[in-house]
């Protein structure tokens, strides 16, 4: 599900997932470049997407931050000054 809102002269961007969760230990760990959770799976990936993103959201004078726990999905909100 995507959720996009204005909140507090910021453009907010919500995307919840219902997959498998992360930890509170890997929350920040998955926005470092080649950082990945699953490893081993068919779903490999080089682990470059969130880090792109924080540097985008970054280099806009935004934020990017994800709220999960471990078998409850995850939401990874994005907010950028309007």
């Amino acid at each position: 599900m995507i959720t996009v809102c204005e909140e507090n002269g910021e453009a907010r961007v919500a995307v919840k997932d219902e997959g498998i969760g992360i930890c509170a230990a890997d929350l920040n760990r998955i926005f470092e470049r080649f950082e990945r959770i699953a490893r081993g799976s068919a779903d490999e990936s080089f682990g470059l997407g969130l880090w792109i993103t924080k540097r985008i959201a970054e280099a806009h004078g935004g934020t990017v931050v994800a709220q999960s726990s471990p078998g409850k999905g995850s939401v990874f909100v994005l907010k950028l000054p309007l």
